[in-house]
């Protein structure tokens, strides 16, 4: 006799059904995992991407993806005249919200130092670089926009010439990517009201100062719409990317850098690190503690329905022992239905993950080792939870069959 064949016959739709709803709590489990990996993975994109070996960043920050970053423009020259280094340039990262047709557009706009950096390390679907200084934007095809489409920012056209995959933001967003200049002109692009407002308290502020008062006419010159302050300084921007010369010592060239008193110095790695802590980490933390939870309901849930098949099968257990099974067979017999339900319940997660993961909201990253990880954890679950069915089942005494 075999208890997981013999209740699979006698009852297919209730243990098909049992398996089929442990499969949807395990599908959710899954899912989270799934979803921190896609966090960790989107928070990281960008810093794989870009390629450098070096971080500038504003000295007591930690980058531009965890914090605000302003690093004075000339850093990229001064970083590139540093025995060692091949190659620097400038980087920023804004965010931003439009509304698109009706819908709310949400992005991330990432500046590249055109012409050095064109965007041919993106991860490119279709389309191509950037091979204009203005007017030109790669997106990410999660926006739905096809090459080719115009969006507007700071009120100019920019026309969508490549896309790319799953560049998002550690929050979902999709990140646009366009040249250092355009980036620039977008995030400090001030409505025309907000201009003339600053122009006149440009006029107030110079009526208080010893020049203002000595040249008068340099008021009427402020307030021309057509006229630009000579010698301003350029905007600041996130980050300077160094990539150090082939067979250089990068440790040696950081050693320069940490000496400026304006920057900061980061790996890669470090990078990588410092946006995992600070963009991530609550939200590892939070669905670690579901996972936990779920895991923990989905043991009580298992372990109460063996309990439940094998209490059923409390006769037949007792003509087992009549017979002269021995203790090891019974045993067996109940885990092999655990693992059948087990192995049910995996399938089902698996197929409505296949089917359903890729509708998600946020995109769910089954990794390698989740995959792998995922029939383990539940081999060890359900053999976990089919203890109380094995206690019950050595428990049950041979007597038991007079019972009818």
């Amino acid at each position: 006799m075999n208890l997981a064949v013999r209740d699979l016959r006698r009852h297919v739709g209730r243990f098909m059904a049992t398996a089929a709803g442990l499969g949807l709590l395990l599908a959710v489990v899954i899912s989270m995992q799934g979803i921190y990996a896609g966090m960790v993975d989107d928070a990281t994109i960008l810093t794989r991407a870009v390629g450098a070996d070096l971080w500038l960043v504003q000295r007591g920050t930690r980058g531009p993806f965890a914090e605000a970053s302003r690093v004075d423009p000339s850093v990229e020259d001064r970083a590139a005249a540093v025995p060692g280094v091949v190659r620097a340039r400038s980087y920023t990262f804004n965010a931003l919200q439009r509304d698109r047709n009706g819908a709310p557009l949400r992005l991330a706009l990432v500046g590249l130092a055109w012409p050095d950096d064109r965007g041919d390390g993106l991860p490119l679907i279709a389309g191509r670089g950037l091979v204009q200084p203005h007017g030109e934007v790669v997106v990410d095809a999660s926006l739905g926009i096809a090459i080719g489409e115009t969006l507007v920012f700071a009120r100019e056209p920019y026309r969508v010439v490549g896309l790319t995959r799953n560049a998002l933001t550690s929050g979902g967003d999709a990140v646009a990517f366009l040249s250092l200049s355009d980036s620039q002109l977008i995030a400090n692009d001030l409505p025309p009201e907000a201009v003339q407002t600053e122009r006149v308290r440009f006029v107030e502020r110079l009526r208080t100062t010893d020049l203002g008062r000595a040249q008068p006419a340099l008021e009427d010159l402020a307030l021309d719409p057509r006229w630009r302050a000579p010698a301003l300084p350029m905007p600041p921007v996130g980050a300077v990317l160094v990539n150090v010369a082939a067979g250089q010592d990068v440790a040696t060239v950081r050693r320069v850098f940490e000496r400026w008193g304006d920057v900061a110095v980061f790996s890669q790695d470090e990078e990588r690190d410092l946006v995992l802590q600070g963009l991530v980490q609550r939200a590892r933390m939070q669905l670690g503690m579901f996972s936990v939870i779920l895991t923990l309901t989905a043991a009580v849930i298992i372990a109460m329905v063996l309990y439940n098949m094998t209490l059923e099968k409390t006769h037949d257990i007792a003509v087992l022992k009549l017979m002269g099974t021995p203790a090891r067979r019974l045993v067996f017999l109940v885990l092999q239905q655990a693992w059948l339900l087990g192995a049910v319940a995996y399938g089902v997660a698996f197929v409505i993950g296949r089917t359903l993961y890729p509708h998600f909201p946020r995109r769910v990253v089954l990794t390698p080792e989740l995959l792998w990880a995922a029939p383990v954890a539940v081999l060890v679950l359900t053999t976990l939870a089919s203890v109380l069915g094995v206690v019950h089942a050595l428990r049950v005494d041979a007597s038991r069959v007079l019972e009818g």
